[in-house]
């Protein structure tokens, strides 16, 4: 058996202090996850921007809005130019003083996207638009000769 003799302070290892002393704030959370946060507890805070989740399937792309409390008569989807913009007005009342303010996010969609076959649905204050693949887009399992 062979002892290598080593220093852990080295030229060629930067410690944790020195690591802090270059990036001080990097254990934090970034300014724009911050602000976020508080658009959860201040809606205007975000620019007003619903919550989505974008993902596909061999057949699908599903984009999934949080929309907590909203009625279906109050959401407005839209498709123009590659772009799927969904956009949703809250109302709250308290006691008789009414508040509403508006929600809005637009997602890019691709080209593959057979636009006269998209559906929406809402569903306990989430609202998921299934954008179906155009057959000739979807994946196929080519034989060998």
């Amino acid at each position: 058996m062979k002892l290598i003799r080593t220093n852990p302070f080295s030229l060629n290892r930067v410690s944790d202090f020195d690591e802090w002393f270059r990036h001080p704030l990097a254990g934090l959370p970034s300014l724009s996850s911050f602000i976020n946060n508080l658009g959860e507890v201040f809606p205007g805070v975000t620019g007003d921007k619903l919550a989505v989740d974008v993902h596909e399937d061999k057949d699908n792309y599903f984009a999934s809005f949080e929309v907590p409390g909203v009625k279906k008569e109050d959401v407005k989807i839209e498709l123009n130019n590659g772009m799927l913009t969904v956009s949703a007005e809250k109302r709250e009342k308290d006691g008789e003083k009414e508040s509403s303010y508006s929600l809005t996010r637009s997602v890019s969609v691709p080209e593959i996207v057979n636009a006269e076959a998209i559906v929406a649905k809402l569903e306990d204050g989430i609202l998921t638009v299934t954008l179906p693949k155009q057959e000739r887009s979807k994946p196929r399992t080519i034989t060998l000769n």
